[in-house]
């Protein structure tokens, strides 16, 4: 099971890509901790950048891995990633700027149900998902 305390740690250890955004990221909380969502939120973020500026080639490792969290994560690490990371990505679909098709074939049995799940709330139905 990954917990909260190792999640960020087996990210930054599998993206170094990503170490740079994440100490801009603590340097902005400072002394505070962000906490585990705001984290994966800015992991979403980082994400994002990777698949508007076209650098999609470890874009199936990255959600393999979303999908590892939300399978052997603790009930802290999968609420944050499904909240924080997955609804973040859905939410900033758009056609013409972050199309759903960058990403949505990569979701895992657990991250689709999810995304699927925060569709039905949402009312949305996004492209490719179903």
């Amino acid at each position: 099971m990954i917990s909260k305390k190792d999640c960020m740690k087996t990210i930054l250890m599998e993206f170094p890509s990503f170490e740079e955004r994440w100490k801009e990221h603590l340097n902005y909380w400072g002394e505070e901790e962000a906490g585990l969502c705001n984290d994966m939120a800015e992991f979403s973020y980082h994400v994002v950048d990777l698949i508007v500026s076209g650098d999609t080639e470890n874009l199936a490792v990255i959600f393999k891995l979303i999908e590892r969290l939300m399978s052997d994560g603790d009930e802290d690490v999968k609420d944050c990633v499904a909240t924080c990371f997955l609804e973040n990505l859905m939410n900033r679909v758009s056609d013409d700027v972050f199309p759903a098709a960058n990403f949505v074939h990569l979701l895992g049995p657990e991250s689709r149900a999810y995304c699927k799940a925060w569709d039905e709330f949402t009312g949305v139905r996004t492209k490719g998902l179903w």
